[in-house]
């Protein structure tokens, strides 16, 4: 009887111990899918704010003398 209530909690551990690993890997892949979301979003800011500048300075450029009226 102590054996086999012995085994059967061997084997719940063991269990138990799967699950955890499984459980660290599902988090380890959400963490580098957040970051890489995280860095592409960053990415995105930067060419979108550099485009704005960009389209900015083009603007003001050509501004004055496109509005200049003889």
């Amino acid at each position: 009887m102590l054996e086999a209530e012995n085994t059967a909690s061997s084997r719940t551990l063991d269990l138990h111990k799967k699950q955890f690993a499984l459980l660290l890997h599902v988090v380890d892949e959400l963490q580098n899918t957040i970051e890489e979301e995280q860095r592409s979003l960053i990415e995105e800011m930067r060419t979108a704010v550099d485009d704005h500048n960009k389209s900015g300075m083009e603007d003001a450029t050509v501004g004055p003398e496109a509005m200049a009226v003889d």
